[in-house]
C-alpha cells in the first residue's frame, strides 16, 4: 500500500527529514523513545508522500518535501504530547493548570506577596506556570520536575530563567 512512499524515503537521502523533524523537536538520540520515534516518522513519511500523490497530478522534491516535513512533524508532535499526557496520569498531575495551582497551599504572610504571585502567574505561559505550581508546592529539585512535566531539564532551567526575568520586571 505505501510501498511508493517507503522507496521515495530510501532515495537521495529523504530520511534525514526524520531527523531534521526530530532534531527540531528537542528529541536526543539518548532519548529511549528515539528509535520508536523514527519508525513512526518512516511511517508517516511513506503515508505523506502517498497522499500527496493521489491529490496532486505532478510530483516535484521542492513541492513535496515541506509537505512532509509538515506531516511527519504533525504526526511525531502529536505522539509526543500523548506521551506527555500518558506521564502525567501517571505521576497524578492535573492536566488544567487551574487544578495545578489549586494544589498549591498558599500560606503567604501578607497581601503584597499573594499580588507579586498573581501578577507573576498572569504573565507566565501555561509551562512556566505548571513548573510553578510544582515548585512552590513541593519544593522539587529541578530534575525531577522535569520529569513530571516529561520534558528536559534543559526545558525547565529554561522556564525557571524565564520566570525569574518577568519577576524582575514586575
Amino acid at each position: 500500500m505505501y510501498e511508493t512512499g517507503f522507496a521515495y524515503l530510501l532515495q537521495a537521502e529523504h530520511e534525514k527529514v526524520i531527523y531534521g523533524v526530530l532534531k527540531r523537536l528537542n528529541v536526543s538520540r539518548q532519548s529511549p523513545d528515539y528509535e520508536d520515534l523514527v519508525v513512526e516518522g518512516q511511517i508517516a513519511f511513506a503515508q505523506a508522500y502517498c497522499a500527496y500523490c493521489q491529490t496532486h497530478d505532478s510530483v516535484t522534491e521542492e513541492a513535496v518535501m515541506p509537505y512532509i516535513y509538515q506531516k511527519v512533524k504533525w504526526r511525531l508532535l502529536d505522539l509526543l504530547r500523548k506521551q506527555t499526557r500518558t506521564k502525567q496520569r501517571e505521576w497524578g498531575l492535573p492536566e488544567n493548570a487551574d487544578e495545578l495551582w489549586a494544589m498549591v497551599p498558599v500560606n503567604f504572610e501578607n497581601v503584597m506577596t499573594d499580588e507579586l504571585v498573581l501578577k507573576l502567574w498572569n504573565t507566565c505561559t501555561p509551562n512556566e506556570q505548571k513548573f510553578l505550581a510544582l515548585r512552590l508546592e513541593t519544593g522539587r529539585p529541578l530534575t525531577e520536575i522535569a520529569k513530571i512535566l516529561a520534558v528536559s531539564r534543559k526545558t525547565v532551567y529554561k522556564y525557571k530563567w524565564s520566570i525569574l526575568h518577568k519577576l524582575t520586571i514586575l
